[in-house]
């Protein structure tokens, strides 16, 4: 993880200020404008997302760590990962202090282990006791594939 102090938290890097006021313009006026800005923070943000680590053994080359992602169901049974702004919100989430270790996740970050897991998870979400905003696989995959293709430019004919 990034810059951690002595409870092996994150320091600056896990606040996103943008973000934050982004999705909060966005839930107080939900327009193409509004929506456009918190895509924008977003693909530019880096969010906490807690993990639990797993030591497993294996019989050829002995104890490996796998890390299992933390997520969240919500009345619909729909699971998603957690995605936090900074650590007042993963603090929310952790009122029992039972997590201690996050990684600090960008949007391909998320992009990549919700392509390559083979699970029911739907997408990720911010900040479930604060802003509570989803972001699901096929939107973040969306999202992705625009920002490559403006970093790429127009395709040149021969």
């Amino acid at each position: 993880m990034d810059n951690q102090d002595r409870n092996n938290q994150p320091s600056e890097e896990g606040k996103n200020p943008e973000l934050t006021e982004a999705l909060n313009a966005m839930l107080r006026h939900n327009t193409e404008k509004t929506s456009g800005h918190m895509a924008t923070a977003l693909m530019n943000a880096r969010l906490l997302s807690p993990i639990e680590r797993q030591v497993v053994l294996t019989e050829k080359q002995g104890p490996s760590t796998r890390i299992r992602f933390e997520h969240i169901e919500n009345a619909e049974g729909d699971k998603y990962y957690l995605a936090f702004t900074d650590m007042n919100e993963y603090a929310k989430w952790n009122a029992d202090e039972k997590h201690n270790q996050a990684l600090i996740m960008t949007m391909e970050d998320f992009g990549n282990i919700l392509i390559r897991n083979l699970n029911d998870l739907k997408g990720f979400v911010i900040n479930p006791y604060g802003e509570n905003v989803s972001i699901s696989k096929s939107l973040l995959l969306s999202l992705l594939k625009q920002r490559e293709a403006r970093e790429n430019g127009p395709l040149q004919g021969n």
